[in-house]
């Protein structure tokens, strides 16, 4: 499954993060936006602000972590200490669970679906061919939301045996007892089942569209990972429960029908004429969740990859022509990871198509993918940069999959890393091959690392191979953890062992294990053989333990020999270690770059103990020193003040490479927050970058400054800092303008968006004056280039007259493109006036915004003060029917994390501990208490920090 945490995190603000007005704040797992006040603003902690710590606080918020022990295996790396109490709270136990039953094995599945797109149901049989090890009476599969209306066992020779069904509905299993034992041996298990296509866009559901004349109407379509195949049709639904599939769908003769594998045969069905019986061919041996079928209104585009492959995009009518950008970054890398993995793509074609509704950014179904329609359709003239690169990224990623996940597969969902962490590398690899002008390696670190960081900083984080048990359990983990930081440690052991070790043991894993499931073991021993390094050894130290070191870099001379001192120890937001915490050790490949020898990186040195000495030769004590150059290692480094010092020319002069300037920024951000340096150092140093032209670099600024906004919304001090903002940018947006030039690459068109929405936010007349200019003229007929569509509607939103505001509203209505819709609607959602945002809040949950969107726009509603706070509020009072629509998927932690991680007083605390004790989401436990984490960590921050921060913007003004 695609990014969206991510996949933020990466996809789930699919058109939030394409438009790149909000950017991953290096001090939080969320994405902060920065829709500010212009009114400064008072410190809102009161006089008993540093008792929100103390026991009270720490006994309800044990009430919380009770919670939480019933769906995570909470081992010694999931300790939670209160900050000033002196009290700790481990969490050793685990909602009990089990596997199914290993006694008995498919092998091949037979399945006939017939949806009903009136009535909204589905009816269905099949015939699986079954291996039973030992005599039974009693055979159990996963099953849920589905009536089994007939079940039955015949063995080769043998009589039918009827069976009598009972429903767990608590463990989604189903339990088909047997009067007399059957014997051990092979046979085939017959069912009959009926179902709903439902509303909640997983199992076999609905997607409603409009068709060409306006019409609505309904199509049905699958979204099976994790666990839902179980919804659709009776499975063992396990992804090491490996078989081969056949499907028979009978539906409308006028309708699509799609599935895995190609169609082997099509016939008027003999009852119905207006019925027609699709057959697909039998798939390879695979897991239940890789299991897709549409049934629906499409068209597609296709073409053929360098061996004859079919590659198709599947669109609703009138759209194919969008799909184009998308098929040619199939077609291509298809035939990339070929070449890379030395082994044919396996099957006759790899369809990709787009759905209405969709929760996800895109599945990864073995023949069919399936994307919502932002993260593969490609308007030219109203898409942006952006998302142009996004779909490419999206789609590299998903056909990585076709290797990574679908041919060979983890064995439980604890290494779901393999599959994402895996494909979120390669995507970067892919995209990079095909289209070099994007420079999509120098954007790795801002949009994998550092939210890998930011989620991975918190005390309730967790461990890349995290113990999933309880199907409740397996949604939490689709986050920046799996996805962003198991990309950035194979980045990092890539450029430990080099190209061709990494490329020869990829091809040794696959091949050995394709069609069956494997343990993350597994990859480090074909990598370490590739390679001659112990691989296991030192990556085992990054996955299985929670969070990521701060090595910290000193130096002395000694006999005229520069010596470097490194020391590491485990970074958190709140600088405090507690527990094993304290003796965490990392395996970490330290590699630097000088003065003298600034283009060429040293060869990297396995840090394996806490304190580590290199003696450095030709290097003088004036010349600076630049650890983990490109940031290849996942790991902050922590300067001392005369290394920084010696940095700084380096930096204004940019003498080491965007990367390295972006880090350095970075760090000194991230100590900051933590305690361990002062952010008066941090915009001190900023002086370094008044020359600054990269993209990436300025990221990370931005993500500095968003995080700085939200704090300051707190204070008096926030229209110091926004004048002192004002002044920061206007250098670079003098260079870069409001429209593009012919000279920009792909890279700058992404930074001027960044550049105009953080003066936006800085409440910059300029950039006001010709938003609402180029709005006017948008409204008039004059097409607005799409880059700078969300800036100048978040510009109508804050700054507008209700009149234009209104005008957000009709333009979403008439628009078709749900890339634009989007754009529109969420950034509505950025007003800061109360009543703008609460009709905002209340458009979201109706009928005129999909589910698949809802949650995103209230999370967009939540980047000033006053938005987080409505946010909150709407969210409690909409509970039940976000807890309905979502569940306990991403959307659901997405909104719980830009709703409470902002907050900073212990009465907020108190009310969002509150409020989950008596409302729990099975699952979503670290979530909600990284929140309550948040708030502590912005409490302290601004009992220890605003002041002197306070007293830098004064002096600056």
């Amino acid at each position: 499954m695609n990014f969206l945490y991510s996949k933020t995190i990466r996809l789930a603000f699919s058109c939030i993060r394409s438009e790149r007005y909000q950017f991953f704040s290096q001090s939080s797992s969320t994405l902060c936006s920065s829709r500010l006040l212009t009114k400064p603003r008072k410190l809102i902690i009161n006089s008993h602000s540093r008792q929100i710590h103390r026991n009270p606080i720490v006994s309800s918020f044990r009430s919380l972590l009770s919670i939480r022990n019933k769906c995570f295996n909470i081992s010694s790396v999931h300790r939670v200490t209160m900050a000033n109490s002196g009290d700790s709270a481990t969490c050793d136990t685990k909602k009990p669970f089990e596997r199914l039953p290993t006694t008995v094995v498919p092998s091949f599945y037979n399945i006939t679906l017939k949806p009903d797109l009136v009535d909204l149901t589905f009816t269905g049989s099949e015939n699986v061919s079954i291996q039973i090890k030992e005599s039974l009476n009693e055979i159990v599969l996963n099953v849920e939301d589905l009536v089994i209306n007939e079940a039955a066992y015949t063995a080769s020779g043998y009589e039918r045996a009827e069976g009598e069904v009972s429903i767990d509905s608590d463990n989604q299993v189903a339990r088909i007892k047997f009067i007399k034992n059957l014997q051990p041996g092979s046979g085939t298990l017959y069912m009959s089942f009926t179902g709903i296509l439902n509303d909640q866009m997983k199992g076999f559901y609905r997607s409603k569209y409009k068709a060409q004349n306006g019409e609505e109407r309904y199509c049905a379509t699958t979204q099976f990972e994790t666990n839902f195949a179980r919804r659709a049709f009776p499975c063992w639904d396990e992804p090491a429960i490996k078989a081969r599939f056949q499907v028979t769908m009978i539906a409308p003769k006028d309708l699509t029908v799609l599935s895995n594998t190609n169609v082997v045969s099509e016939t008027p069905h003999k009852e119905d004429a207006g019925l027609k019986v699709v057959k697909f061919g039998e798939t390879p041996i695979m897991s239940t969740y890789l299991v897709a079928f549409v049934v629906g209104e499409y068209e597609y585009i296709e073409t053929k990859t360098e061996r004859g492959t079919s590659v198709k995009v599947y669109t609703q009518i009138g759209k194919k022509d969008q799909g184009k950008f998308a098929l040619e970054t199939a077609s291509k890398c298809l035939t990339l990871f070929e070449k890379y993995f030395n082994i044919p793509y396996p099957l006759e074609k790899l369809d990709h198509i787009a759905i209405p509704d969709f929760a996800s950014g895109a599945m990864e179904n073995w023949g069919l993918v399936t994307y919502r329609e932002t993260c593969i359709l490609d308007d030219p003239k109203n898409t942006s940069s952006a998302n142009r690169e996004f779909i490419a990224t999206c789609v590299c990623h998903e056909t990585a999959h076709q290797w990574f996940g679908n041919l060979v597969t983890m064995e439980w969902w604890t290494h779901l890393w393999l599959n994402e962490g895996f494909a979120t590398f390669m995507q970067y690899l892919a995209t990079d091959g095909i289209y070099p002008e994007l420079d999509i390696w120098l954007q790795f670190v801002t949009s994998s690392s550092l939210p890998a960081f930011g989620l991975d900083s918190f005390h309730n984080s967790h461990p890349i191979e995290v113990p999933v048990g309880h199907p409740d359990e397996v949604e939490s983990i689709f986050d920046a953890i799996s996805y962003e930081k198991g990309g950035s440690i194979i980045r990092m052991c890539y450029n430990w062992i080099g190209d061709e070790a990494f490329k020869r043991g990829m091809q040794n894993y696959l091949t050995k294990h394709a069609y069956k499931n494997t343990f993350t073991e597994d990859l480090w021993e074909a990598l370490g053989e590739a390679s001659k390094k112990p691989v296991e050894e030192m990556m085992s130290t990054w996955t299985k333990q929670r969070g990521f070191p701060l090595v910290q870099v000193s130096t002395r001379v000694e006999n005229d020999k520069r010596i470097l001192s490194l020391k590491q120890e485990q970074f958190t937001f709140d600088g405090q270690l507690i527990g094993d915490e304290k003796t965490a050790l990392w395996q970490i490949p330290i590699s630097m770059i000088t003065s003298s020898n600034p283009k060429n990186s040293t060869a990297p040195i396995l840090m394996k103990d806490r304190s580590f000495e290199i003696h450095l030769n030709d290097v003088s004590p004036s010349d600076w020193i630049k650890i983990n150059p490109n940031c290849e290692s996942f790991h902050r480094v922590g300067y001392s003040s005369d290394l920084l010092e010696l940095l700084k020319p380096a930096i204004r002069e940019k003498k080491i490479g965007a990367i390295d300037r972006l880090q350095i920024v970075s760090d000194l951000f991230a100590t900051s927050i933590a305690g361990k340096t002062s952010t008066v150092d941090f915009l001190g140093i900023l002086s370094c970058y008044n020359q600054e032209d990269s993209y990436v670099t300025w990221n990370a600024i931005s993500g500095g400054f968003s995080k700085l906004d939200s704090l300051l919304a707190h204070t008096d001090y926030q229209s110091l800092f926004h004048a002192f903002g004002r002044k920061f940018y206007a250098q670079i947006f003098s260079k870069l303008g409001f429209d593009q030039q012919p000279d920009n690459k792909h890279t700058d068109n992404l930074l001027r968006v960044l550049v105009l929405s953080r003066l936006l936010d800085f409440g910059d007349e300029n950039v006001i004056n010709e938003a609402k200019k180029r709005f006017a003229d948008h409204c008039n007929g004059k097409i607005m280039a799409p880059d700078l569509r969300s800036v100048v509607y978040r510009t109508i939103a804050i700054f507008g007259s209700d009149k234009e505001f209104d005008m957000l509203f009709e333009l979403n209505d008439k628009e078709e493109l749900q890339e634009e819709k989007g754009r529109l609607i969420k950034s509505a959602a950025a007003a800061h006036d109360p009543v703008r945002i609460q009709r905002v809040l209340d458009f979201s949950l109706s009928d005129k915004v999909r589910s698949q969107d809802a949650w995103s726009v209230i999370c967009s509603s939540t980047g000033s003060k006053k938005g987080r706070e409505l946010a909150w509020t709407f969210f409690r009072k909409n509970f039940e029917e976000l807890k309905r629509r979502y569940g306990n998927h991403y959307s659901t932690s997405c909104i719980i994390e830009r709703t409470t991680y902002g907050f900073v007083s212990d009465e907020k605390y108190a009310e969002v501990e509150s409020f989950f004790a008596e409302h729990p989401l099975p699952g979503l436990e670290l979530v909600i208490l990284r929140g309550l984490e948040s708030i502590k960590n912005n409490n302290r921050w601004l009992l220890k920090e605003s002041q002197p921060v306070g007293q830098f913007l004064q002096s600056f003004k």
